[in-house]
């Protein structure tokens, strides 16, 4: 009996770990949340971005994947993306935010790979979202 829970158990351990990964909030999860929003908005303030961005917040149309820890000055950042529902490939968005949600950075990838910087993050705060970048 004990040998057939341990093999039950062994076999669980990997689905664990995917349902853990899992927990992690998509940029819309994270945008439900005021001040995920409030920083959103001032990410984007003043900033030319295209509509899908624009909108994102709005109609949550785009596919994202589930947000990661990246740390920044020792401390865990949030970083999460999203791309231009049906027309992923030049039409990208990465979004850090700042613990508690206090701001946010994002870095835009249009068509032909043009890049564009929202928020006015620092070389830290670049490098940090660039480790996200595939």
């Amino acid at each position: 009996m004990l040998a057939r829970l341990l093999l039950v158990l062994l076999f669980m351990a990997p689905v664990a770990a995917y349902a853990a990964d899992d927990e992690k909030p998509n940029l819309y999860d994270l945008l439900g949340d005021h001040d995920h929003l409030t920083a959103w908005n001032g990410m984007l303030a003043g900033e030319t971005v295209p509509a899908w961005v624009k909108n994102y917040a709005k109609d949550f149309n785009g596919p994202a994947t589930p947000s990661k820890d990246v740390p920044v000055g020792g401390e865990p950042y949030t970083l999460a993306w999203v791309c231009k529902a049906h027309d992923c490939g030049d039409n990208q968005l990465y979004v850090l935010f700042a613990p508690g949600a206090r701001t946010a950075w994002g870095l835009l990838i249009n068509p032909g790979d043009k890049r564009a910087w929202l928020g006015r993050p620092d070389t830290a705060i670049q490098a940090a979202i660039l480790s996200g970048v595939q």
